[in-house]
């Protein structure tokens, strides 16, 4: 029910906000997603910040997403992140002592995201990826070397809701609100993944960039 409500608020409140200046397209959604894949895509490269939470800490993930933006509707492609800051948790070794631990996940996601709303300026998007990684206890021993326990494979469905804004003709900042949904975890990491998401974006205009100096097109975003 709690995943309902996020898609709901997700789907709707920018369109209620933007009402009064969105123009009612009258192509379907089916006929944009036909016309916008037989138009040649330009690259589309994004840097983000995700921020949930596990126990009584913040999880931090970093990532760069790399793909293609077909119409400025539709992007598809896939991303590589890495946990910013491990998190401090305690495990239980071999010998059944609880010893301290640093919990790390790394992952790739697959994504695809609909633009409903585009200005100058703003950018309205839908956006959902998938998480294919995996999560581990790490600690070092009595030799002072790193032990890896408990590496547990983690699949995640992660919906949200993205706004981005041209500060400049060169940079933009985005930010966004989704869930972390984990469908499927090994034993052997405690931790609860699933948890609501912030999300911070960084948006380097470089074909805007090429243009400015060179004059000539250059087919990314």
């Amino acid at each position: 029910m709690r995943v309902l409500f996020i898609f709901l608020v997700l789907s709707f409140l920018p369109r209620f906000l933007f009402s009064q200046n969105e123009k009612v397209n009258p192509i379907l959604f089916e006929d944009q997603f036909k016309n916008s894949f037989h138009t040649n895509p330009k690259l589309d490269v994004k840097l983000d910040n995700r921020f949930s939470f596990i126990k009584d800490g913040a999880l931090k993930t970093i990532g760069i997403k790399v793909g293609l933006n077909f119409s400025r509707k539709f992007k598809v492609g896939l991303g590589v992140n890495q946990m910013l800051v491990p998190i401090q948790t305690t495990t239980t070794d071999n010998s059944g002592n609880e010893v301290p631990v640093t919990l790390e996940y790394f992952y790739f996601s697959p994504y695809f995201e609909y633009v409903y709303f585009n200005s100058k300026r703003w950018e309205f998007s839908l956006s959902t990826q998938l998480g294919f990684g995996r999560a581990s206890y790490q600690f070092r021993n009595s030799e002072n070397k790193k032990v890896i326990q408990n590496q547990s494979l983690v699949l995640s469905y992660e919906p949200a809701m993205l706004i981005d804004y041209k500060i400049v003709r060169w940079v933009g900042i985005g930010t966004g609100v989704g869930y972390r949904l984990v469908y499927y975890k090994e034993p052997g990491i405690h931790e609860q993944f699933s948890s609501p998401q912030y999300i911070i974006k960084l948006k380097v205009y470089l074909g805007e960039i090429v243009r400015t100096f060179t004059g000539k097109e250059f087919d990314i975003d």
